[in-house]
């Protein structure tokens, strides 16, 4: 945390979309770049400047090409890749190990040294990760309750009980008008694998993983929806989509419909994030006050755990241009930003209380914590149980309180959304909580974030799948059609994706 005295000066390159700015400022003149100024000894130059991703990407490949970069630079893991191989960056092995508090190294270690090794090669640190809690879009399922305990059934802790719901839920008339029009489970046209609602969790539960790299019997990175687990979880689907359980229109319905859906009381379950509540399912409790939901950890459809998917964890590192005086410098700045962040927040950095701009986007580096929300649960929920708020952060106090006004006053639904994700009692981020303390959370093997031929046949490819998992769920077609996937899969650019995907790992050391 040390001032660089005499002060140093670096160069950096910066998006601004998004960011506003007080009379007078702006992203070559801000709040931040005075504080570093002050108590670092850190005077900061822009480079250069775009508004918008797609052209800080394209600006960042120019002076990557150039062999001219600035001296400090957020580039994507494929960037990393080519400015270690062209020898463009600093090792920042010892740099870190040096200048690195003890709490970023705890920040940085989090998720168990995932973005550590997002940013190495050959076992060298070659960057400082943009940490992001990948934990947080993990699937949980999402239930309602009050349909369960109506018609006296138990939760769900296996696959056959998740069947045996959303039967009941379908033929049992849970919503008590007399009408055949509940649906046991909601799905949308897109079929994403994270977000709600997802079938990411329903696939984990027979240990399929699609859209991430698992390692196969060779220790060889494999792309997971091509992997022989996928078939049970896709004909169970079209299974339950025979029998009724799965809105017939649901090949046409995007997400929004599905949203329509759910908070009409038309759907009873899905597969989706901890969050939830707070903006796909929190219209049922508005249009019914005795409507309710709880969240469990995904079961498995045999006796071993279901692993959930995490996606990759890291987009963003930091590199240092070589030959820069002051490597240390990146170091100094993101001790900064997590100490001012999280260790012993500063509000006078985060924003302006008068004019409500917010001066955080203005650093240089970032890094969230990856446990954070997992954590402020954590807290809420012990508060909650000793009805004292004492101990929690402003934010955590904000939870606590709607909660709170919530448990006084059942009408206030904002408290209920909180609750379902913070609190107890079947919230989403205690099924998450249940995921990290049983290890059963499968991260992405490859953590390149992309490769050349993944930026151009990926799209392609992942249409082609959603497409075959339609077919097979519709029932104009089985297991053959999955067969025919993979080969055209490996044929029309898996096969090269993958090929680049491992040699990604193996210069990577990983």
């Amino acid at each position: 945390m040390g001032k660089f005295d005499p002060p140093i000066t670096i160069t950096t390159g910066r998006n601004e979309q998004g960011m506003q700015f007080d009379s007078g400022r702006s992203i070559d003149n801000n709040e931040i770049y005075d504080r570093y100024m002050a108590d670092l000894g850190i005077q900061v130059k822009n480079s250069w400047v775009v508004n918008n991703a797609e052209a800080y990407t394209n600006k960042a490949n120019i002076s990557i090409a150039s062999g001219d970069i600035p001296d400090i630079l957020a580039v994507s893991p494929l960037q990393l890749k080519k400015l270690v191989e062209a020898d463009m960056i600093e090792d920042l092995t010892d740099v870190y190990s040096k200048y690195a508090t003890q709490e970023l190294k705890d920040l940085f270690m989090e998720d168990g040294g995932v973005a550590m090794k997002a940013s190495s090669y050959q076992g060298k640190l070659y960057a400082l990760p943009m940490t992001v809690s990948a934990i947080d879009g993990s699937d949980v399922l999402w239930v309602r309750s009050d349909w369960i305990k109506k018609l006296g059934l138990s939760d769900p802790k296996s696959m056959d009980d998740v069947y045996k719901i959303a039967k009941a839920f379908v033929e049992q008339d849970p919503d008590g008008n007399q009408k055949a029009d509940t649906f046991g489970i909601g799905l949308s046209k897109e079929l994403n694998t994270s977000g709600s609602p997802s079938i990411g969790g329903f696939f984990n539960a027979f240990h399929a993983y699609p859209g991430i790299w698992v390692k196969d019997a060779n220790g060889q990175l494999s792309y997971g929806s091509i992997q022989p687990e996928m078939k049970d979880a896709i004909l169970k689907l079209a299974e339950m989509y025979k029998a009724g359980m799965i809105d017939k229109e649901f090949g046409v319905k995007d997400v929004s419909k599905v949203y329509e859906s759910i908070n009409s009381g038309k759907v009873g379950l899905f597969y989706g994030d901890m969050a939830a509540t707070l903006y796909a399912n929190n219209g049922t409790k508005k249009n019914d006050p005795g409507a309710d939901w709880n969240a469990y950890p995904i079961p498995s459809a045999d006796e071993t755990p279901a692993k959930v998917s995490m996606n990759m964890p890291i987009t963003v590192v930091y590199v240092v241009k070589k030959g820069f005086k002051n490597p240390e410098a990146l170091v100094k700045l993101m001790n900064y930003y997590n100490e001012k962040n999280w260790v012993n927040p500063d509000p006078t950095i985060s924003q302006n209380p008068e004019t409500g701009v917010f001066y955080y986007p203005y650093n240089v580096v970032q890094a969230s914590k990856v446990m954070k929300n997992i954590d402020a649960h954590r807290k809420v929920k012990a508060a909650l149980i000793a009805n004292d708020p004492a101990g929690l952060n402003s934010e955590e106090k904000m939870y606590y309180d709607k909660i709170d006004k919530w448990r006084k006053d059942p009408s206030y639904v904002e408290g209920w959304m909180f609750y379902k994700v913070f609190g107890m009692d079947h919230a989403g981020l205690e099924a998450v909580d249940s995921y990290v303390v049983g290890n059963q959370l499968q991260q992405t093997t490859f953590l390149g974030g992309s490769t050349p031929a993944m930026s151009e046949k990926m799209a392609t490819l992942d249409k082609m799948e959603k497409v075959m998992m339609t077919k097979i769920i519709l029932g104009s077609g089985g297991t053959e059609a999955f067969d025919k996937f993979v080969s055209d899969w490996k044929k029309l650019g898996g096969d090269q994706i993958t090929k680049e995907v491992n040699e990604w790992a193996a210069a990577a050391g990983q």
